[in-house]
């Protein structure tokens, strides 16, 4: 008998360790279970100290007006060089018109309706989603949670970026991943969310996917009429979307803006010749410039706007393109309307 009873419970056991690991790999869980001490993409940060970040005060004619929708912030779970409120403070003392809040790991339209309510104000500022692992990865109810956030500030989702399935991957990590596909088709969660955003009327990024996953992702979200679309920054390097120009250009077919960050432009190299190539290749309607900044010791997010436009124009780009990368397209991807000339 109590060999029958020891038979039962480790029969249990071995159903209940079956059926989670099922439920884990379905989700993209899977190494949650396969680790004993989980290790979360932040973690290497806390043992870097840069020098802290130092204000240029840099303005520019066309940073009146702009809008950076790639702004990251404090607090997070590792230092940035400014909180959300003086990010915003910082926008509005050099004429920036919107800024969106990004955050990896959790919803940033209820900060949004802080500042608006607290902060800096006379400047739009919206929120966002990154559908990494602390959000529970694809997961279409943090949509509807950001979507509902008193304001009704919330406007772009992230797919997976650092907690990416193919980020990880790239870096040989063995730490928890949210997928976005599964043998080469979209997970069903995916479809659900690009429904949300289409019923709630919101902004799509790609995230830091492949870029096979990411074409598929647009290819999805144009078939249910979405027309606004990030696509993530493709040139910033192997471990995260890393497009060819044919695959950027099949991206602009499909509804994409091509987001190119200004750490590109700050200092002369491939990687500045390759954007600026990039630009010209796809025209500047359709492609924007983000910041993508907030970590300490790097340029403040109006700071690194005004060295990218100092740059693009050198380079040979009007003021009528330059508006178009800095103001125009980011204020369509928002939902704001363009501003004509005479009222920048």
């Amino acid at each position: 008998m109590a060999m029958t009873k020891a038979r039962q419970v480790l029969i249990g056991a071995w159903c209940a360790a079956v059926a989670a690991g099922a439920v884990a790999v379905h989700y993209g869980w899977a190494p949650v279970l396969a680790q004993t001490s989980p290790k979360a993409h932040w973690e290497p940060y806390k043992t870097r100290h840069p020098k802290p970040s130092v204000d240029q005060k840099l303005t520019d004619p066309v940073l009146t007006g702009a809008i950076d929708l790639h702004a990251h912030h404090g607090p997070d779970a590792y230092d940035r060089q400014w909180d959300a409120f003086e990010v915003v403070k910082l926008a509005k003392e050099r004429g920036m018109r919107a800024v969106v809040l990004k955050n990896h790991w959790t919803e940033t339209a209820g900060l949004a309706w802080l500042i608006r309510k607290y902060g800096t104000q006379g400047i739009e500022v919206f929120g966002s989603v990154t559908l990494d692992t602390p959000t529970g990865g694809v997961n279409p109810m943090a949509v509807r949670y950001m979507a509902d956030v008193e304001g009704n500030y919330g406007r772009i989702v992230w797919m997976p970026t650092h907690d990416s399935e193919h980020e990880v991957d790239y870096n040989k990590e063995t730490r928890p991943k949210a997928i976005v596909s599964r043998n080469g088709k979209l997970i069903p969660e995916v479809l659900e969310v690009l429904d949300l955003i289409k019923e709630r009327n919101l902004t799509l990024a790609t995230g830091h996917v492949t870029p096979e996953e990411a074409l598929n992702i647009m290819a999805e979200a144009k078939k249910r009429g979405i027309t606004r679309i990030i696509v993530t920054h493709p040139l910033l390097g192997e471990q995260f979307t890393n497009m060819t120009l044919p695959q950027m250009q099949e991206s602009v077919k499909l509804g994409g803006a091509i987001e190119i960050t200004a750490g590109a432009f700050f200092r002369d190299g491939p990687a500045k010749t390759r954007a600026i190539e990039a630009i010209k290749a796809l025209g500047t309607q359709n492609v924007f410039i983000g910041s993508d900044s907030g970590l300490v010791g790097t340029p403040n997010h109006p700071d690194a706007l005004a060295m990218a436009i100092k740059a693009l124009r050198a380079a040979g780009f009007s003021e009528q393109d330059l508006n178009k990368m800095f103001k125009d397209t980011p204020a369509r991807l928002v939902g704001l309307p363009v501003q004509q000339a005479a009222t920048r």
